[in-house]
């Protein structure tokens, strides 16, 4: 039974972490580095939110990539998380740490002719056993900056959610075996609402705890593109 409410607790943890993502907030002050490297024809800066209290503490970078429409989108994503990070109340004296932490990192970019795709990583550290990270994938229409959804990734592997799942499963369950949380990859949508595009497949992002304990980390399935 606490093995269960932990897991239940920690996925509304990382569920609502993920709600934040797509809050497009007030923005707080932030700054590009120097171009740090290019990308299908784009130049890849980086920006950086740091800011400091006795009650938090917040690093976060994330990518731009000089598309108005993108890089906005993306920029507001981290600065919702932040804004909500800093609602959090202050930690009392005995926390495991004086500060609630919040980090932003990012990796996997790819900016090809036809999408921008990224992986953001963000975590929380409110003084618990550990922190809760969420891995989300943002991805764009490169032409337009339309946000691509589940059903895009979807066509460009030209596979079903429920054939995903099926892969998805086996893949897990061969890895895993008993100590697999099936729940985490069956065909309800929301699983597979975390992903990431390349210039040759989709792969999909499972959440800690999602489909196994926490010490297994993040999983991935990856699908080759056929558009």
């Amino acid at each position: 039974m606490k093995k269960v409410t932990g897991l239940i607790i920690a996925a509304l943890a990382l569920a609502a972490l993920a709600q934040i993502v797509i809050v497009y907030a007030p923005r707080p002050s932030g700054s590009a580095s120097p171009a740090q490297g290019q990308s299908g024809g784009t130049q890849l800066t980086i920006a950086r939110i740091h800011e400091q209290t006795p009650a938090y503490d917040i690093d976060a970078q994330y990518p731009q990539f000089g598309l108005p429409a993108i890089d906005s989108q993306i920029k507001y994503a981290v600065e919702g998380a932040v804004a909500e990070f800093k609602t959090l109340p202050p930690n009392p004296p005995d926390s495991a740490t004086t500060q609630n932490q919040f980090t932003g990192t990012f990796d996997k970019v790819y900016a090809g002719s036809d999408t921008v795709s990224l992986e953001l990583i963000l975590s929380q550290y409110t003084g618990g056993a550990h922190p809760m990270t969420l891995f989300a994938g943002l991805n764009f229409d490169r032409a337009t900056g339309r946000l691509l959804l589940l059903d895009d990734a979807l066509n460009l592997i030209g596979k079903t959610v429920q054939e995903v799942s099926d892969a998805a499963s086996a893949q897990f369950r061969e890895e895993f075996g008993d100590a697999f949380f099936s729940e985490g990859a069956t065909d309800n949508p929301e699983n597979f609402s975390s992903f990431i595009i390349s210039a040759d497949e989709v792969t999909f992002i499972f959440q800690q705890y999602q489909v196994a304990a926490y010490a297994a980390g993040a999983q991935e399935v990856s699908f080759p593109r056929v558009r």
